[in-house]
């Protein structure tokens, strides 16, 4: 008997819509309508989500950021979205580009830099990605994301490499 209630468990999960295939018409539109607000390229945009969220609107992290573009209460709330606010994929989106727009302005189009503080804290302009905790592999990640999106491969330079030529 519970061989086959495990087998309708995974039957249910199985049929169930993929997170993103919910909400896809309006994750389209939300992310170009940003697009057309703030200077965000698109394929930055799409590898931030897909890292932060796997596309689940409805995603929570351990540290309670929330959504898409998983901000956290206190972050959004200095960008005009509440917390409330922050599972409408439309609000989410434009709050996550809004935010990803004032520290690529902040780092003069460092996007490393961007990423480090999105996904940590702020840092000096071009200062080494910190060794320690899960930044390092998010940025890579991200970056890796942003490649594919926009089309391209990534080409990493080793930090200390960066002034050699």
């Amino acid at each position: 008997m519970l061989a086959a209630n495990t087998v309708t468990l995974v039957l249910l999960v199985a049929s169930a819509p993929a997170p993103d295939r919910l909400y896809d018409r309006e994750i389209d539109v939300a992310i170009e309508d940003a697009k057309d607000v703030h200077p965000v390229p698109v394929a930055l945009v799409k590898a931030v989500i897909t890292q932060e969220s796997s596309w689940d609107p409805r995603a929570v992290s351990r540290a309670g950021a929330l959504g898409l573009m998983q901000l956290l209460p206190a972050t959004a709330s200095k960008v005009g979205v509440s917390r409330e606010e922050l599972f409408d994929p439309a609000k989410n989106i434009l709050a996550g580009v809004r935010l990803l727009a004032v520290l690529l302005r902040h780092y003069k189009g460092d996007v490393i830099s961007a990423l480090t503080a999105y996904n940590a804290r702020p840092r000096q302009l071009f200062a080494p990605i910190p060794e320690n905790g899960e930044t390092p592999g998010y940025v890579k990640t991200v970056l890796a994301y942003y490649a594919r999106y926009a089309g391209g491969t990534l080409h990493v330079v080793r930090e200390h490499a960066r002034g050699a030529r």
